[in-house]
């Protein structure tokens, strides 16, 4: 065992032999080939790593080792990498085992310089170049003096390798970078010239070497100036969107940290704050978390830090506001405090940031906004105006989750800020153009209340919905953001009076009739019922209350209206869901007659058509008798003028659906006789010109109106008239459509029987006779139905002029087909007349 410990004492004695023997080596070797040079040195390094150091304490060791040392540094430059890979290791192992003396760490480092700068003699391996930063580290780490004397040097090798090729070196320098930041006084002296190559480096496609910039990036934040720490803070900004949770941790940490300790950070928390409250928003729970614990931090140090100034509210906090909105903890007193002296520095850029080109920064401002306001609370009043330009910015994104977060912030808004300032500066903003996303902030507004809105407020919003320019919108998502302002101002449980409530129903009634799809309309029907319900009434009662004053308030303009105007959709809603009642008729009549005139548009006149055939469907009789001469002016100004022919598909379509009208006026009215003795005289010319109509549903919705009026009309206008018109029915026998052709025996039917039974036919004798002659024709139709039809007609108006139709039997027997029917007939009128 003694001679073990005797033996290794011997090698320690000899170990600065040993080196100096191999150093010897090396000196005289100068033109020796590449194979002995790296076995010296092979050897050399070694035998520095198997000695101890304390074997170097004598004068004459330290002079050895820089002989070395010197002849080391030569070696760098060699042209074998071998060899000069070995002296880096020699070097590196030397400054480890603390053999190379401090005095002499300037020339080692000015050496590295050499090899790692931009110099012609710069390293070309990747590989030598990682361990020359290496070797770097190790001398600033083991400096125990100021690193002064090679400070530009180390700044000039660092600025250079930060921009490296190699993703291996680059992140060495960055921890180098870091090293030197903490163990360097004098590092203020030259910690902005490594700004650019760290912006540069920050964007780097390896994760680590991100992670590492961002690490080095915070040690010399401090020593920026005021320019150069904004682009600074804007870098770390982007850095926030990285894809990688990691780099976004050390962002937050790094943010967490210069919140706490940086020497400046009063002037910069402005820039900060955005930041770490952007990291309180991150999908990752670890890194909300972290930034969670380093604001409070934060907000707590800056209380300390002004404990004079908050010391009653540090002392006697107020308690949470009744009702808080947010499910999570109230943010901490000095977190609230930071933002509030802040918000005014803050919100300038915020607001930008949320108009700006990227979705990733807009949604991520938009948070921020939400957290700023959270902050804020009441003392956000201060900057309203520059709020709600950020909100509505959001709003208008084409995010989903920006979006959200503009309606979350709006929702804030109604919580915190008195609604008088808050509902006029809305109102004041969207007054001269309400577009969805204004309605959107508006009800989210409206939703953020906890209380009953004041009385002013309440009805300021209701007339300003209430607006024709804002009521009478066609867009779904206007509707369905004016419903949810309505939705919330009924959810309010403010008292609403008569005039309150005509305004809501004028609002609900109007998005029903213009309602894009069915969802809208059941919405505004809900909404309609609620509203009937905080009026103790029925929903018929509710329209009884307001459809007059809107309806006239709707047609102050009627005789403006055209085919795209809200108006009469609106109406039409307001009249058919509200029953039809004599003073609503009395109000639309007039209406509906200047809207029907011929120079009007023609799908306005086609939709009062079809509003008009629903409209008398629905009508009782004792209406039908109260509104007589209402009704004589609507068929004489509205409907006639719209039944006379003029070219072209949209007259043609106009008289399809105008006569139709006119059945449906007619079909139960108890007035018929009255309406025909009116008017029957101007309607006979005008359906004789129907039936050459190019429409067949004119054609056949015209016999129609002649079957249904002829028991009224012979009682109405003179009987010529009558027996004319049906006359001129004889042609439709030969449409083209079967539908009326059978049409036209039920007229001719109702023709015969519409005169009392003891009325004297002898006078038209020759009419009876062409009319016979004419139907006798198509009994032998092909279309059996019509044959029958014909049969049967023949058989019940035989008896008007029976000899005159044996006669045309007789007549036309040889040249018919249908002599079986001619038979019956012809045995049927002999029967009759026996």
């Amino acid at each position: 065992m003694s001679s073990e410990i005797s033996g290794s004492r011997v090698d320690e004695q000899f170990v600065p032999k040993l080196i100096a023997e191999s150093f010897e080596k090396l000196s005289s070797q100068k033109t020796a080939n590449d194979v002995t040079k790296r076995n010296i040195l092979k050897e050399l390094h070694e035998n520095i790593r198997n000695g101890d150091s304390n074997a170097f304490l004598d004068n004459n060791s330290n002079e050895l080792l820089k002989n070395v040392v010197k002849t080391l540094i030569v070696t760098l430059t060699d042209k074998s990498e071998k060899c000069r890979e070995i002296s880096i290791m020699i070097l590196k192992d030397m400054v480890q085992k603390s053999l190379v003396l401090e005095n002499d760490f300037p020339f080692v480092v000015n050496a590295l310089m050499q090899r790692l700068g931009k110099t012609d003699e710069r390293e070309q391996s990747e590989e030598i170049r990682l361990l020359e930063i290496d070797l770097l580290c190790e001398i600033i780490e083991r400096t125990e003096s100021d690193l002064l004397p090679c400070l530009n040097d180390i700044s000039n090798i660092l600025t250079i390798c930060i921009v490296d090729n190699s993703p291996d070196v680059k992140r060495r320098s960055c921890e180098c970078l870091s090293a030197l930041a903490s163990k360097c006084s004098s590092f203020h002296l030259v910690a902005s010239t490594f700004f650019k190559p760290l912006v540069c480096t920050m964007t780097h496609q390896h994760l680590k070497t991100r992670v590492l910039c961002v690490k080095a990036f915070g040690t010399i934040v401090d020593y920026l100036n005021s320019k150069e720490f904004e682009e600074a803070m804007t870098h770390l900004a982007q850095r926030l969107f990285d894809r990688s949770p990691l780099v976004r941790m050390t962002v937050t940490e790094v943010l967490g940290d210069m919140l706490v300790n940086l020497k400046d950070r009063y002037s910069h928390f402005h820039h900060l704050i955005p930041l770490i409250l952007s990291s309180l928003h991150d999908e990752v729970p670890e890194i909300r978390s972290k930034a969670l614990n380093l604001w409070k931090n934060a907000g707590n140090q800056y209380l300390k830090e002004n404990d004079k100034d908050y010391k009653d509210l540090m002392d006697f906090p107020r308690p949470d506001p009744v009702d808080y909105p947010i499910k999570d903890s109230r943010p901490a007193l000095g977190c609230r405090t930071l933002v509030q002296r802040n918000i005014f520095s803050i919100l300038p850029a915020l607001v930008n940031d949320i108009a700006d080109w990227s979705p990733e920064t807009r949604t991520k401002s938009s948070k921020v906004l939400y957290s700023v306001i959270l902050h804020s609370e009441d003392k956000i009043t201060i900057k309203l105006p520059k709020v709600l330009e950020g909100i509505m910015s959001s709003a208008q994104a084409d995010e989903k989750e920006t979006v959200e977060q503009a309606i979350n912030c709006a929702e804030l808004l109604g919580y915190f800020v008195d609604p008088r300032h808050l509902f006029d500066s809305i109102l004041s903003l969207i007054y001269k153009d309400p577009t969805a996303v204004h309605l959107s902030i508006l009800a989210a507004a409206l939703r953020g209340q906890q209380k009953k809105l004041p009385e002013e407020c309440f009805i300021a919003v209701c007339k300003f919905l209430s607006q024709p320019t804002v009521s009478r919108i066609r867009k779904a998502n206007e509707q369905a953001n004016l419903l949810l302002c309505v939705e919330a101002l009924l959810s309010s449980g403010n008292k609403i009076d008569s005039a309150l409530s005509c305004d809501l129903f004028v609002i609900i009634s109007s998005v029903s009739g213009l309602a894009t799809n069915e969802i809208i309309s059941l919405k505004a029907a809900e909404l309609l019922q609620q509203l009937s319900e905080l009026q103790s009434c029925s929903k018929t009662m509710l329209f009884q209350q307001n459809a007059i004053p809107f309806l006239k308030i709707l047609s102050d303009n009627n005789e403006l209206w055209t085919a795209m105007s809200p108006e009469m959709p609106i109406l039409q809603f307001v009249v058919e869901s509200g029953g039809l009642e004599e003073e609503t008729m009395e109000l639309i009549i007039p209406i509906l007659i200047n809207n029907l005139h011929h120079s009007k548009d023609a799908k306005l006149r086609c939709s009062i058509f079809s509003f008009l055939s629903v409209m008398f469907k629905e009508m009782s009789s004792d209406l039908y008798k109260q509104l007589s001469e209402k009704i004589l002016n609507l068929i004489r100004l509205g409907i006639f003028p719209n039944l006379t022919w003029s070219a072209g598909r949209t007259a043609s379509s106009l008289r399809t659906i105008a006569v139709a009208s006119l059945h449906e006026i007619l079909n139960k009215s108890p007035i018929k006789k009255e309406i025909l003795t009116s008017v029957g005289d101007e309607l006979i010319p005008l359906i004789a010109t129907l039936f050459d109509d190019e429409q067949a549903a004119t054609r056949l919705m015209t016999c129609k109106v002649l079957e249904i009026i002829l028991p009224e009309l012979t009682l109405a206008i003179d009987k010529l008239k009558v027996h004319t018109i049906c006359y001129e029915i004889l042609r439709c026998l030969d449409d083209e459509s079967d539908d009326i052709r059978l049409m036209t025996i039920r007229v001719l039917r109702a023709y015969v029987k519409s005169f009392p039974s003891d009325y004297d036919w002898s006078l038209y004798q020759s009419f009876l006779k062409q009319m016979f002659e004419n139907v006798l024709i198509h009994m032998d139709d092909k279309n059996e139905k019509i044959k029958q039809n014909i049969f049967d007609l023949l058989k019940e108006v035989s008896f008007v002029a029976p000899d005159v139709l044996l006669q045309e039997i007789e007549s036309k027997r040889y040249m018919m087909s249908s002599s079986d029917l001619c038979d019956s007939l012809t045995e049927h009128i002999k029967n009759f007349k026996i």
